[in-house]
């Protein structure tokens, strides 16, 4: 376990907050959006990467050469409606 953290107090409303100079080194604003979990007993905070983000971080990496021999062909509206069956219906 890390002892280079500092100590927070949980409010009535079970509520911390995340040091700023944590949020600096995670590059963390106000209003962002994190991932909160549980792993191997501990309370875990992970910046949250947006869809588009996470989308242009990853173009250009699978390729025809890349590509497993024996992956499965999935059309493009295929993999768009797999990917964003969680989102909220647009009007």
């Amino acid at each position: 376990m890390s002892t280079d953290g500092e100590d927070r107090r949980i409010d009535g409303k079970g509520r911390v907050t995340i040091p700023q100079r944590i949020r600096e080194q995670l590059n963390l604003e106000p209003g962002e959006r994190v991932s909160v979990g549980v792993e191997e007993g501990a309370v875990v905070v992970r910046p949250r990467v947006s869809r588009s983000t996470f989308i242009e971080s990853m173009r250009g990496c699978i390729t025809a050469e890349s590509k497993a021999a024996d992956a499965p062909e999935v059309s493009p509206g295929d993999l768009k409606a797999d990917w964003t069956s969680d989102l909220p219906n647009e009007p």
